[in-house]
């Protein structure tokens, strides 16, 4: 698979290798289909990044309807354990005590699993935000050379 970067060395060989333009310091004559060709192939390179974005938005989704199910199964099982346990008032004190207990356990499962969900998406899409601009500013850089040479 190409990377953004491979693409960019490979267009900036080309350009380098290219002739010089009769009459002209600055000027060179690069094949057009060929320049076109990796452009194209940097424009496709983009979607993925974003593709890997989206899908670790759906991982994030599916862990936090995971989360969501267990504690409701959790509050679930805890609400019934207390109705069967209403004949008498110290094992009611203590049903309603356990239930608790499981609904903070389940409330704090659901956000740690919030909370790593959130920090897994925002590094990641943090680190395709960093690659694209390193990219972008390599691309700026390049074309500021091509200019002063």
């Amino acid at each position: 698979m190409e990377t953004i970067e491979m693409l960019i060395n490979e267009l900036e060989s080309e350009i380098l290798k290219a002739k010089r333009a009769a009459f002209s310091n600055t000027d060179v004559v690069v094949n057009k289909t060929t320049v076109l060709d990796m452009l194209s192939r940097i424009r496709a390179s983009y979607p993925l990044a974003l593709k890997e974005a989206a899908q670790i938005r759906k991982e994030r989704d599916e862990i936090m309807e995971k989360a969501e199910a267990y504690a409701n199964e959790t509050m679930d099982k805890a609400e019934e354990q207390a109705r069967q346990m209403i004949s008498q008032n110290e094992i009611i004190r203590r049903a309603q005590e356990s239930a608790q207990e499981i609904q903070n356990e389940a409330a704090g499962h659901y956000q740690k699993m919030d909370y790593d969900a959130r920090v897994l998406a925002f590094d990641l899409l943090n680190d395709v935000e960093k690659s694209i601009r390193g990219a972008l500013t390599q691309i700026n850089d390049r074309k500021n050379k091509l200019i002063n040479d």
